[in-house]
C-alpha cells in the first residue's frame, strides 16, 4: 500500500496523486489528454523516496496550450524540497532553473523557472510538480501560471482532506 509510506503524524500530506492531478474539467475545452503519452512514472533512486509518479501530456486546438505535467507525490514534505533540488540539478543542463524573482509568482512552497520560459517547478507540502510547456517560442508563461496555480489548489484541498 503506497499510502502506508507516508509519514504518520503529519496531518498536511497529500495521500493520493489521483487527488491533484489535472482534469478535463480542469483545463480549456481546446485540450485534451493524451492517454498514449500520460503514464506512471517511478522513482528510479532510493533517496528521497518517491511514493507515486505520473506524467499526463496535453494537446490542444491551440498551441500555446501543449503541456506536460509530471507529479511526485512523496512521503514528506522534506523529500519533497530535497527531491525538487535533485530534479533541478538534473535539468541543469537544459538551463539554470532560479527562483522565482517575483514574490506574487511564487506558486506553493517554492518555484523555479527557466528565464524566457514558461517551465516550471513548483512544490507544495509533499508534492513536486514540473510544468512544460510544448511550445517554448511562444509566451506561454501566464497559462502555464495558471495551470500550476489549480494544481496548488488541489493540493490545498487534497491536503485539508484527512
Amino acid at each position: 500500500n503506497k499510502a502506508a509510506t507516508l509519514n504518520k503524524g503529519d496531518n498536511m500530506l497529500v495521500r493520493k496523486l489521483d487527488a491533484v492531478m489535472l482534469t478535463a474539467d480542469d483545463l480549456p475545452p481546446t485540450m485534451e489528454l493524451d492517454v498514449s503519452s500520460s503514464f506512471a512514472i517511478a522513482g528510479k533512486r532510493k533517496f528521497p523516496p518517491i511514493v507515486d509518479g505520473f506524467l499526463q501530456s496535453w494537446n490542444s486546438t491551440r498551441p500555446a496550450e501543449d503541456i506536460s505535467v509530471s507529479y511526485w507525490l512523496l512521503g514528506s514534505v522534506e523529500d519533497a524540497k530535497t527531491a525538487a533540488g535533485e530534479g533541478l540539478g538534473t535539468l541543469a543542463s537544459a538551463g539554470i532553473y532560479l527562483p522565482e524573482p517575483r514574490p506574487e509568482d511564487v506558486i506553493g512552497d517554492a518555484t523555479w523557472r527557466l528565464e524566457n520560459n514558461a517551465s516550471i517547478w513548483f512544490v507544495k507540502n509533499n508534492v513536486l510538480v514540473f510544468i512544460m510547456g510544448g511550445r517554448p517560442r511562444i509566451n506561454q508563461l501566464p497559462f502555464t501560471r495558471s495551470v500550476a496555480r489549480k494544481i496548488e489548489a488541489k493540493i490545498n484541498a487534497a491536503s485539508n482532506q484527512q
